[in-house]
């Protein structure tokens, strides 16, 4: 199998970069940074602990220049018990959006490209993406590198090197992580201590970091930040979304309204709690058998629900009226399909079925803002 060709292109605007990322020609996913927002996710911190009224679900942290962040109860170290004052080393989780502040997590991750070290959360995962006899392979392995209390996530690409290259890494990000943990100890004020990656780098980083990549901008970036094998090109034209044919796809992307060229289609609409998508047949002619034609038509919405998920960085809890069906058989074919469609997408997604209205209800995970936030704040 050929690899992918990726090509990261980036366009600075106004009030931000927005982001297009390529896989062999095809934009997949959009994204946007704010320039109004300088947390991102993945940073490190050292923040203050707030005196809140929500202490019940967490604590609101002083980050330092005026910003903060929320740490929820399930986030924290189960081993730290914090207080209004303590001073601690937090990760941004997901980045600010619909008005709320960034979450973070106590949960420290130091992200290498095999493997993310986890200095304070004793458990082993491994990337669902791998066969199973490689999984636990893996897993036993570097299980028996992790010291009480530390642990690992080991990630798709340490399938195509040997346990030396392996363990290096590993090395490696403990010792990072450990240069890290004695810096903070020294800082008396709340800021930021480390930002992982660039926006660029980030991105690919999101994506499982591609053998080979492109990016594309019209600023200069530091090239010491992007991963190795990766291009940078320069391009001074003030609209490379235009250039490179980009803009009709983003401007689709920013349309509820997703028509099929069989007549049926998608309206997807966002609200601050959930991302509600409707399936509708349109004008798609319908046949005698209308559990067939429905099956028909809620399968291919399906394919085209995880396409514009990851497209449009879709996240939370989102929830889809497929047309009605009513043999079981049909149902759970259709929920194979979605749980199928979105098993490759960088951000984990679970299918949870059919909820007793017949909805099909799904998480995907959140992490930083795209279309559907820009679209939410144009309303």
């Amino acid at each position: 199998m050929s690899e992918k060709t990726v090509t990261v292109v980036l366009e600075k605007e106004n009030n931000g970069i927005r982001a297009a990322f390529l896989e062999n020609g095809i934009v997949v996913s959009f994204y946007f940074q704010s320039n109004a927002n300088d947390v991102r996710v993945g940073d490190l911190f050292i923040g203050r602990v707030l005196n809140n009224r929500f202490s019940q679900v967490g604590w609101f942290i002083d980050l330092g220049d005026g910003q903060s962040g929320f740490l929820p109860h399930h986030k924290q170290r189960p081993d730290h018990t914090v207080k209004p004052g303590d001073r601690i080393l937090i990760q941004v989780d997901k980045e600010e959006r619909d008005g709320k502040v960034p979450e973070l997590t106590e949960q420290v991750q130091i992200k290498g490209k095999r493997l993310i070290f986890l200095p304070f959360s004793p458990y082993v995962a491994v990337s669902r993406r791998l066969p199973e006899y490689l999984r636990e392979r893996l897993k036993n392995i570097v299980s028996d590198w992790c010291a009480t209390g530390e642990g690992a996530i080991i990630r798709t690409q340490a399938s195509e090197q040997n346990v030396a290259a392996i363990q290096k890494e590993f090395n490696s990000l403990k010792e990072k992580a450990r240069v890290i943990l004695r810096a903070a100890e020294h800082v008396s004020s709340e800021k930021r201590i480390l930002r992982q990656y660039s926006f660029a780098a980030a991105l690919l980083n999101e994506n499982h970091f591609p053998p080979k990549s492109t990016v594309i901008a019209n600023f200069l970036i530091d090239q010491d930040e992007l991963p190795p094998n990766t291009t940078f090109m320069y391009k001074e034209h003030q609209d490379l979304f235009r250039y490179f044919n980009l803009e009709s796809a983003y401007k689709a992307a920013l349309r509820p309204y997703v028509p099929f060229e069989s007549g049926a289609s998608l309206m997807i609409e966002y609200t601050e709690a959930l991302t509600a998508i409707d399936v509708n047949s349109g004008s798609m002619a319908i046949r005698s058998n209308w559990e067939e034609t429905a099956l028909h038509i809620n399968l291919a919405a399906a394919k085209e629900i995880a396409r514009q998920l990851r497209l449009r960085q879709i996240g939370g809890m989102v929830v889809v009226d497929f047309l009605r069906m009513e043999k079981d058989e049909n149902r759970q074919q259709l929920l194979h399909k979605l749980e199928c469609l979105t098993k490759n997408d960088p951000n984990a997604v679970h299918v949870f079925g059919f909820t007793r209205l017949g909805l099909v209800e799904l998480v995907r995970k959140r992490q930083r803002c795209g279309v559907c936030d820009r679209f939410m704040k144009t309303e």
